[in-house]
C-alpha cells in the first residue's frame, strides 16, 4: 500500500468505528449476551477452520520465534475451548453500563448522579496470542465499545479466522459488523496512521513487549493505557514455609515462561538456611532454569549461577532462565523491586505477618501476591472472564483490565429549571 493508501485505510477503520460505537453505546444488554453466546457457539462449531488457520500461522513462523513465543501463537482444542467458555463467562456478567455510581441531591435540589458509559472506539495492539483477539474483542463489545484490532503479523491468519466468526455472530443479530474489525496490513506505518485518528479513536490499549508499547506512547495522538513488560519477583523470606517457596517459585518460573506473570527474578534472605536456599534453587534447575547473579549469589551457589550484569535485573527474560540475588531483610527486598520491578506483579512468600504487611504496603505493584505464585495475575483468574491486558498504568485502570475497566462515566444533573446565581 502507498502511504496514501495506508491514510485512506486507517480513516477508514476510524471512521467506521466511531460509527459503530455510538450505535453499541445504546446497544440493549440482552443483545449483548447473545452475540457473545453465538460467539462461544461457532467457536466450538468452528474448530478444525480455526486449527487449520493456526496451523498457516505456526508454518510460516516456525523458523522466526522462540519456544515460549510458538507457544502464544499456538492454538489446539483446550484453548479453543477456553475462548469459548471465557466469551460465555462475559456474556453472563451483569451489564457494566447505564449503573448508578454515586448519586444525591444538592442543596439547590438538583439531582446528580454518576452514570457508567463506554469509553467508545477502542485501538488494541497485541502480539501473537491469537486468543487476546477473542478475548479483546468479548471485553470491548460487553462494554459497549467497538474495537480495532491489530494482531503480530505472525498471527495473522488465525486472527482473521476468529474476528469473522465475530462479524458472523453481530451479522445473525443485526448489529454492525464493524463493531469488531482487524487491521489486515501488518504494515507498521500504518498503525502510525491509525494512531493519529483522534478525532475517531478514544483509547489505545497497547499489549506486548515493551519495545511496543514505547513506540506506541511516543506515536500517540490519542489516550494510551500501557501494559509494560512483566519483571515480577519472588521474594522469599527467611520466616517461609520452605514447601510454599519450592511449589510457588518453581510455578511461577516454569508452568509458562513465556507469559508476563512469569517470575523474572528470586530474592532470597540472606538468613535462609543454605540447606533451603538448595532445595529451592535445584527444584527450579530440575526444570531447566538457568541462573545469573550477583558475586554473593554466585558465592553462596558455586557453579550454579552465571555473572548477573546490571541489565539483567531489568530483563523480561520470558524463557527459563532467572535473575537471583539475597537481600538483608523485607525492606531490602522492597527497594530492590522498587529500582528493578515493571509494577507488573510481585510476590512475598513469608510466615510473619508483619513482613507480609510491610511487603504490601511498601511494593507499588498492579498486584501484590502474599504467598500465591505471580501465575494467578490474570484477568481469568481474577474473575473478570478474561482481560485486554495487565495494566501498569495508575491511571483510570490497574492490572487485568476487564469488562468494568473498559467503561467510564458521565454526570447527569436532573433539575425543575435551577439556574445558578
Amino acid at each position: 500500500m502507498s502511504n496514501c493508501s495506508l491514510k485512506d485505510y486507517a480513516t477508514t477503520l476510524s471512521l467506521e468505528a466511531k460509527k459503530a460505537s455510538k450505535e453499541l453505546r445504546v446497544l440493549d444488554a440482552a443483545a449483548k449476551t447473545l452475540v457473545l453466546k453465538e460467539v462461544a457457539a461457532l467457536l466450538r462449531q468452528n474448530e478444525a477452520a480455526i486449527l487449520e488457520a493456526n496451523k498457516k500461522d505456526l508454518e510460516v513462523s516456525k523458523e522466526n520465534l522462540s519456544p515460549s513465543m510458538l507457544d502464544r501463537l499456538t492454538l489446539n482444542p483446550s484453548r479453543i475451548e477456553a475462548m469459548a467458555i471465557g466469551a460465555e463467562s462475559i456474556a453472563d456478567f451483569n451489564d457494566p453500563l447505564n449503573k448508578i455510581l454515586e448519586k444525591r441531591n444538592l442543596k439547590n435540589g438538583i439531582e446528580i448522579s454518576r452514570v457508567s458509559v463506554p469509553i467508545g472506539a477502542v485501538f488494541f495492539i497485541f502480539e501473537s496470542r491469537p486468543n487476546v483477539t477473542i478475548d479483546g474483542a468479548c471485553l470491548c463489545f460487553k462494554a459497549g465499545n467497538s474495537v480495532i484490532l491489530r494482531g503480530g503479523k505472525e498471527s495473522i491468519n488465525s486472527s482473521k479466522c476468529l474476528v469473522n466468526l465475530f462479524k458472523e455472530a453481530l451479522k445473525k443479530f443485526g448489529i454492525n459488523e464493524n463493531a469488531v474489525q482487524l487491521v489486515e496490513d501488518s504494515n507498521h506505518s500504518l498503525v502510525t496512521e491509525l494512531l493519529q485518528q483522534k478525532d475517531f479513536i478514544d483509547l489505545v490499549i497497547p499489549r506486548g513487549g515493551e519495545r511496543l508499547i514505547r513506540a506506541v506512547v511516543e506515536q500517540s495522538k490519542i489516550p494510551v493505557i500501557k501494559h509494560f513488560n512483566g519483571i515480577c519477583h519472588v521474594y522469599v523470606d527467611v520466616s517461609a514455609s520452605i514447601e510454599k517457596a519450592i511449589d510457588i517459585a518453581v510455578n511461577g518460573k516454569t508452568s509458562r515462561p513465556g507469559v508476563c506473570n512469569a517470575m523474572e527474578c528470586l530474592l532470597l534472605h540472606k538468613d535462609i538456611p543454605q540447606t533451603h536456599v538448595e532445595k529451592i534453587v535445584t527444584a527450579l534447575q530440575e526444570k531447566g532454569v538457568e541462573f545469573y547473579g550477583d558475586e554473593d549469589a554466585i558465592n553462596r551457589l558455586k557453579n550454579t549461577v552465571s555473572v548477573a550484569k546490571i541489565e539483567d535485573y531489568h530483563t523480561e527474560y520470558l524463557a527459563l532462565k532467572s535473575s537471583i540475588r539475597f537481600v538483608t531483610d523485607v525492606k531490602e527486598a522492597a527497594e530492590h523491586i522498587e529500582k528493578y520491578s515493571s509494577r507488573h506483579t510481585d510476590a512475598i512468600v513469608a510466615e510473619d505477618k508483619s513482613v507480609q504487611e510491610y511487603f504490601t504496603a511498601h511494593v507499588d505493584s498492579s498486584s501484590v501476591m502474599v504467598n500465591v505464585s505471580t501465575r494467578f495475575a490474570d484477568g481469568g483468574e481474577y474473575g473478570l472472564g478474561a482481560e485486554v491486558g495487565i495494566s501498569t498504568d495508575k491511571l483510570h485502570a490497574r492490572g487485568p483490565m476487564g469488562v468494568e475497566s473498559l467503561c467510564t462515566y458521565k454526570w447527569v444533573l436532573k433539575g425543575e429549571g435551577q439556574v445558578r446565581k
